[in-house]
């Protein structure tokens, strides 16, 4: 293994980047008893017009009109980092100095979306099997999100405790919405649907992270995106799920009804929110009937709602890191997020963000990159990194 280049007198923690997809995933970690279901969740690489396109089930992504590439024959797409435990620590944890970083699922997983509980529920036990075998490889220094499936909640609730207790776990994953077969098996974060998952979570100390992007293709689905609109999914799709993840939690009555449960914003950077608050004050202030009446359970100020249970991802090259701080006064609410190895991530950018960016105190910085992570994912400061 390298050496480990030091950037700071603490751990650095990285506390949202991706896997990838292992073509192998489902022979080698699926429940028997679904190998042979003619709906078992598969994926499928195919190609239209020479683009590369993900299927599982009926869930597709990128959405048709993405211009991806095809991988080698046999290779899984993306870099071999994202499946390759060895590589990610070789080609990005050493050369950033990363210490730890906390693993995101990527495009191959959305159980909530598949439209059959049974098959969503066996994909994700057989994903975070897949996870924990990957971080075991460095059990001190990678680790993983259980994914839930949000459809089942009684299953997500069993899987919760077994990402947790069983698995090692620091975080569990939901997706930002459930899409069933029907318009009534359509739910929001803020639905009671997933009020189960927040009361479990709650209780155990366990973070929740909501990862953020344009809503999925599904074929046949009528709430589908428009998706014609040049660059929409990238620029417009990630933000948007932010901001609808924050007003559900805010105005819809999660934090009031579950003030100590801990909520993860990922992949959305953090520009909007300073527009989503000024915009929420100016209806608090000049339509207060209407937002009482709304919001009735929108106790507090929503910059309380952040600054008590809220934590934020942010790429370091994020422009708007400063106005974020100012707007919330929330600096431990911010998560360091490499993004590797997404294209968004740059070599070196760890580095860049200690030494360059001025603009953002030391104090600040170790937020971010060390004690807001200790605080969310509730491990034990270990201080100087000794990796």
């Amino acid at each position: 293994m390298s050496e480990k280049v030091e950037r700071a007198p603490y751990a650095l923690i990285d506390g949202d980047s991706h896997v990838g997809m292992p073509l192998d995933l489902w022979d080698k970690y699926l429940d028997e008893e679904f190998k042979s279901h003619p709906d078992r969740p598969r994926h499928e690489v195919r190609e239209e017009d020479g683009l590369a396109f993900f299927k599982c089930g009926r869930f597709s992504f990128p959405p048709k009109g993405f211009r991806g590439h095809l991988p080698p024959s046999g290779r899984p797409p993306g870099p071999l980092g994202g499946v390759d435990a060895g590589v990610r620590v070789r080609e990005f944890m050493n050369p950033e100095g990363i210490d730890r970083t906390v693993l995101m699922p990527s495009r191959n997983i959305a159980p909530a979306y598949l439209g059959v509980p049974e098959l969503g529920n066996a994909m994700a036990e057989a994903y975070n099997n897949w996870l924990s075998d990957m971080c075991n490889e460095y059990p001190d220094r990678m680790f993983g999100y259980g994914i839930l499936n949000a459809a089942d909640t009684d299953h997500a609730l069993k899987e919760m405790k077994r990402c947790v207790f069983e698995l090692g776990m620091p975080g569990v994953y939901v997706n930002p919405n459930v899409i069933g077969n029907t318009p009534d098996e359509y739910h929001t974060l803020n639905s009671e649907h997933y009020h189960p998952i927040y009361e479990a979570a709650q209780a155990l100390g366990v973070p929740v992270a909501i990862h953020g992007f344009s809503d999925p293709y599904i074929e046949g689905f009528d709430r589908n995106w428009p998706s014609k609109i040049p660059l929409w999914s990238d620029i417009n799709g990630f933000p948007m799920q932010g901001m609808n993840s924050l007003l559900a939690l805010i105005s819809g009555g999660v934090c009031e009804t579950f003030p100590d449960l801990k909520l993860g914003i990922f992949e959305t950077g953090v520009g909007w929110v300073p527009m989503m608050l000024d915009r929420l004050h100016e209806r608090m202030e000049k339509f207060t009937p209407m937002v009482a009446d709304s919001a009735p359970k929108m106790k507090l100020d929503p910059k309380e709602y952040i600054q008590r249970q809220i934590w934020f991802g942010f790429e370091p090259e994020d422009a708007f890191v400063e106005s974020f701080i100012d707007w919330t006064g929330a600096p431990n609410r911010l998560i360091f997020a490499a993004d590797y190895p997404h294209l968004d991530y740059e070599p070196g950018q760890t580095k860049e963000y200690l030494e360059d960016r001025k603009t953002i105190s030391d104090e600040h910085k170790k937020m971010a990159l060390h004690d807001n992570s200790i605080e969310f994912f509730r491990w034990e400061d270990t201080g100087a990194p000794k990796i």
